[in-house]
């Protein structure tokens, strides 16, 4: 159902005045063709619309009503039989408040006792304003209908009743006192055309309570690891094939080598010599078993003798194996040859972290890398003991992150669940840990980011709301833009109590069915600031 809202101006001369501050954000290009447009207009009004005696003119009237595609805002005079009125009929889509470009326009006027009259005109003078003109040849009560026609649209906004004078005495006498509208604030359709704007209407909207605290994004429970060095040594894996941050690793993946530090010294010659010693001490030691041996057959000497020469025989071969095996490996590992230490990924995900280089030298204990499952994660908040009463049962979740646009909603039950609610306040931080599990949506958010929540309890209610980004910051006020006409808007405060899904629920300041900005309007609230604001009236015809 479309509404419509009429307003009565005085006859002024054409104002197209901006505001200084918001100079930077319109073409002046295109500004320049408006003013000429304009200044066109008003001379074609000039001559073809009649004045009073001492310059009096008939009174304006604007209307701002809405379809369910399209928003018009037109100013025009007062229709008199045989005389030319010029419609300015300035058509926005509300899908993205851009002016319509192409199409045709037709004013309506009709009543029960006297024909139709239909006054059209096929393109807009400029895109978004079409300048239709009637002369109609009724006089009385008339239904007045604006309907436009495009290859994209076809819409119809009724506005209501009109009269039409008999002749221009008629329409002067009743020209009367006009309302003041001084107190609203000028922003133009041309302004709101070359910017990022749009409006909404206030509604009933279900809330719920919730309290707001700081949280942090983590890998959830066995979906990370760190991938300790086992002993210390150097690192033989190449650079080449060193995996890098990011890559995906699957459990029990190789994911480097390292070549662990000998015991005592690593010098290839010192090495070599005690190979050479434990040749020796071995060749030793089997010479006196085979004696001892042959001593213990002729009763020579006791078995005691006998099993002290077999034990050092078996200690300096054990200790021969270990000299070879250390000369073997050290001399393997000084061409590039050994496999050294393998060290394993432990569970699958990405290498978030990778701290050694190829060759470096690590430390028995030192973390080599971090492994994370992204695809499940943690939302650690924690909440101020001041807060704790309001929360109650939590029922469900929300929190932005910077470089996201929306919000991140988590219903427990449903998308996410409690991992945990302490009962305990930290005695230092003074706030109490919640923990809730969710997916990570396309794995684009960053464990360990730090996040703005909010923890909702399960109570609801129903309350009008605006939405957040309505809201401006008037030196501590919580203000908006109510838009009182297609050009004119004005400054309401208001007290705001629950936020939720991106709307607050307001106590005062606003009334179901208004119709508020929602995007520029901290340029709206420029514009109520500049000085050029003052006496600025729109158009005029």
């Amino acid at each position: 159902m479309s509404v419509a809202v009429s307003q009565q101006r005085p006859n002024k001369a054409l104002d197209r005045t901006l505001p200084v501050s918001l100079n930077e954000f319109h073409s002046m290009k295109y500004l320049m063709k408006s003013i000429i447009f304009f200044a066109l207009v008003l001379l074609m009004a000039c001559s073809e619309q009649t004045t009073g005696v001492g310059g009096q003119k008939p009174k304006a009237y604007v209307f701002t009503n809405y379809s369910d595609k399209t928003e018009l805002f037109v100013e025009f005079s007062a229709l008199t039989v045989g005389q030319t009125s010029m419609f300015a009929a300035h058509f926005s889509t509300l899908n993205d408040f851009q002016p319509v470009a192409e199409g045709s326009v037709t004013v309506i006027l009709s009543s029960k006792d006297q024909p139709t009259e239909r006054f059209s005109i096929d393109s807009p003078a400029v895109p978004g304003i079409f300048v239709p003109k009637a002369e109609p040849h009724y006089a009385g009560n008339r239904q007045l209908a604006v309907e436009l026609t495009s290859k994209t649209l076809t819409v119809r906004h009724e506005l209501g009743e009109v009269p039409v004078y008999q002749n221009l005495a008629e329409a002067l006498a009743a020209a009367g006192d006009e309302k003041d509208h001084g107190g609203d604030i000028p922003f133009l359709k041309e302004q709101q055309w070359k910017v990022d704007f749009a409006t909404e209407v206030i509604s009933q909207h279900e809330l719920q309570q919730s309290v707001r605290a700081l949280a942090t994004l983590k890998a959830a429970a066995g979906n990370e690891a760190y991938v300790s060095a086992p002993t210390s040594g150097h690192l033989l894996t190449s650079a080449g094939d060193l995996p890098k941050v990011g890559a995906q690793v699957k459990q029990g993946q190789v994911l480097a080598s390292l070549a662990a530090r000998l015991g005592g010294t690593s010098d290839m010659a010192q090495l070599e010599r005690d190979v050479q010693t434990a040749r020796a001490l071995d060749l030793l030691a089997r010479n006196e078993q085979n004696r001892s041996e042959l001593l213990f057959k002729e009763n020579i000497i006791a078995k005691r003798r006998l099993i002290e020469a077999q034990s050092k025989a078996q200690v300096t071969r054990a200790e021969l194996n270990a000299a070879e095996k250390r000369l073997k490996q050290t001399r393997g590992q000084s061409v590039g040859n050994a496999s050294g230490i393998k060290i394993y990924a432990p569970t699958s995900g990405t290498l978030a972290q990778v701290n050694i280089a190829s060759g470096s030298y690590v430390e028995e204990g030192d973390k080599l890398f971090h492994i994370v499952d992204p695809k499940l994660l943690w939302l650690d908040a924690r909440i101020a003991e001041a807060d704790i009463a309001q929360l109650k049962t939590p029922d469900r979740t929300s929190f932005k992150a910077d470089g996201f646009d929306n919000e991140f909603q988590i219903q427990l039950g449903e998308n996410g669940k409690l991992i945990s609610y302490g009962q305990v306040i930290d005695p230092f931080t003074r706030t109490v840990p919640l923990v809730v599990e969710f997916n990570n949506p396309q794995q684009k958010l960053s464990i360990g980011s730090l996040v703005q929540a909010s923890i909702y309890s399960d109570e609801k209610i129903q309350s009008i709301a605006v939405p957040e980004a309505a809201l401006i910051d008037n030196n501590g006020q919580d203000m908006v833009f109510v838009q009182s006409g297609g050009e004119s808007f004005q400054r309401r405060v208001l007290r705001l109590g629950i936020r939720d899904h991106g709307y607050v629920q307001v106590i005062s300041g606003l009334n179901k069915g208004e119709r508020v900005v929602t995007k520029g309007a901290y340029l709206v609230h420029l514009a109520s600031s500049s000085p050029a604001q003052l006496g600025a009236h729109g158009h005029a015809h």
